[in-house]
């Protein structure tokens, strides 16, 4: 229940509650020659009809008093709580199907409810994220909202290109926003009102299209995913090094808590100098294989932030503060990694 919604909704009814009994104290007051204090005690306790019956009217004008705001407390006691109970009934609803406004702040949204959606979902809740989930299908809600148990969901009923469904999302907020729908265009569209919105928001969208990645990138997406091309690639692998294929299938994942991952975590001050340092202090503490580092790359011209990717880097490359190092290892391995470094997964 809202506190503040309830207030909004009925401080106009608690305003009038008081000015009657207000107004009916002193014109009781006036007639029967009583105090204003104990006109105005016996003006709220004849509102509530309790009654206790040691202050009466005792003349015909503090009667028709009496009766008239006994009738009007009754009607507005009613309205009142008329009010507050449709406020609750409304959020309670709000709730069920969707309409309610997020709370998370840093969170992840993902935009579209598809079987690509419900993976990102796990994943990200594998790794502790708070997500938001915008579907067009009222039905899909019910969906979202059992996948709850597994962490900090809330399910979002509208379309996600409309800007009062993102406002409702609290996209201002967000962190990241996964566009998934399975209509491009949407996406493209979408992707233009999160950056007038949100511009430092990273924005990643998955399209069934390669031809419009760099019409995607123009736009101000930060990833564009192409599904397909994906899937090409591990089954072509699968047919002739199924091994390779395996192991891809498992360290993409976090779900499977038994298996391996990987993992970035960005490099605070304490942990700076070369690639060989830092990658035998991992392995003492964490047994953790580092196998890529990332560096921002300068760009003047843009006002996106650019990284550049080392896979399997030199021994004698710098670390320095704010590289991302990407780590191969299981999840009771990135435990020790995250109390080694003082650092939480991703960027």
């Amino acid at each position: 229940m809202s506190i503040p919604r309830i207030i909004r909704a009925t401080y106009k009814g608690v305003i009038l509650l008081g000015a009657l009994a207000f107004i009916s104290g002193v014109l009781f007051s006036l007639y029967e020659g009583k105090t204003l204090g104990t006109s105005l005690y016996w003006a709220l306790i004849t509102m509530t009809t309790v009654g206790y019956g040691e202050i009466y009217p005792t003349n015909g004008a503090g009667k028709v008093i009496a009766v008239i705001l006994a009738c009007c407390g009754i009607l507005l006691y009613g309205y009142l709580g008329a009010v507050i109970l449709t406020v609750q009934m409304e959020s309670s609803l709000s709730g069920v199907f969707g309409m309610s406004k997020c709370k998370f702040k840093n969170h992840f949204i993902i935009c579209g409810w598809t079987p690509v959606s419900e993976v990102v979902l796990l994943e990200l809740l594998t790794a502790n994220r708070d997500v938001a989930v915008i579907t067009e299908k009222q039905d899909d809600v019910a969906i979202i909202k059992r996948i709850q148990e597994r962490g900090k969901v809330f399910p979002i009923y509208g379309d996600p290109s409309k800007n009062e469904i993102l406002s409702q999302a609290n996209i201002k907020w967000a962190r990241v926003i996964i566009l998934c729908m399975e209509d491009d265009s949407k996406n493209l569209i979408t992707a233009l009102h999160i950056k007038e919105i949100n511009p430092k928001a990273r924005i990643i969208v998955k399209t069934s299209r390669a031809e419009l990645k760099k019409t995607m990138k123009i736009a101000g997406v930060t990833y564009v995913v192409t599904p397909h091309e994906m899937a090409g690639r591990l089954i072509a692998s699968a047919a002739f090094e199924p091994e390779v294929a395996n192991f891809v299938e498992d360290v993409t994942t976090g779900v499977d808590l038994e298996g391996y991952d990987l993992q970035q975590y960005t490099i605070p001050a304490e942990h700076t100098g070369t690639i060989a340092e830092l990658s035998k202090k991992l392995r003492k503490h964490s047994n953790t294989t580092l196998v890529g580092i990332a560096k921002r790359k300068p760009d003047k011209l843009s006002r996106e932030e650019k990284w550049e990717v080392y896979p399997n880097p030199q021994d004698n490359i710098k670390v320095r503060t704010g590289d991302v190092v990407i780590l191969l290892g299981n999840d009771a391995q990135f435990k020790k990694v995250r109390e080694y470094l003082g650092t939480l997964q991703g960027r």
